[in-house]
């Protein structure tokens, strides 16, 4: 029944998650669905711990970040996005999870992605924290709700302002714009402190100072 609830997710969509479809599908009595998972809700957690659908690159390492000089930090956080999209661009039950948390098909939510999530604020609020920004994740959530969009358009073979996002030509624009929105920010960052620092001690230069240190 695990089994069944993958091959309708990748082949027909989270929609068809159906308790009919699904017993269909696995060559069960729909019965046996409620007997061993109390129904839907309970065969999707069963599921998810089971099969685990995220993206599976490693978080954000902050104490290593720590380290960096803050272009470095937007180097290393700009990468690790690229990263997350591009295992989505091609991990067709991630993104059918996606969409059914955009369109609120189910009540029941991946947890793993939840925890992720979670965890991932506290790093983004961390981050912020070093660099003197006060509301860090505004950026971020821009940018991920961008590159969300365009991934569902790719899996729908739409074009986004002319581009064909679904092709590898069309994503290689997407992530350049992507660089330079990030350099942008460093640039914008750089400054900020730079100007912090002059009126705290007269010194206008960064140098490969950390962001705690540029913070300071």
């Amino acid at each position: 029944m695990i089994k069944a609830v993958g091959e309708i997710l990748r082949e027909q969509g989270f929609d068809q998650l159906k308790i009919n479809k699904i017993a269909q599908q696995a060559e069960v009595n729909k019965v046996l669905i409620y007997r061993y998972f109390g129904g839907l809700e309970g065969l999707l957690a069963a599921y998810y711990k089971q099969e685990q659908p995220q993206i599976a690159a490693p978080t954000l390492d902050v104490e290593h970040l720590k380290t960096l000089p803050l272009e470095g930090v937007f180097q290393v956080c700009l990468e690790y996005i690229l990263n997350e999209f591009r295992e989505l661009r091609t991990n067709v039950v991630a993104q059918e999870f996606l969409k059914a948390d955009l369109y609120n098909t189910h009540d029941e939510r991946n947890p793993v992605v939840l925890e992720r999530e979670e965890r991932l604020k506290k790093i983004i609020d961390e981050l912020a924290s070093m660099i003197g920004n006060k509301d860090g994740r505004g950026f971020p959530a821009v940018i991920v709700s961008g590159l969300t969009l365009l991934t569902l358009y790719a899996h729908q073979h739409k074009e986004v302002m002319g581009i064909n996002v679904d092709t590898e030509e069309g994503w290689a624009r997407i992530e350049t714009a992507l660089a330079n929105i990030f350099h942008g920010a460093y640039l914008f960052h750089k400054e900020r402190l730079a100007n912090l620092n002059q009126s705290a001690s007269g010194d206008t230069s960064l140098g490969d100072a950390s962001p705690g240190e540029e913070a300071a």
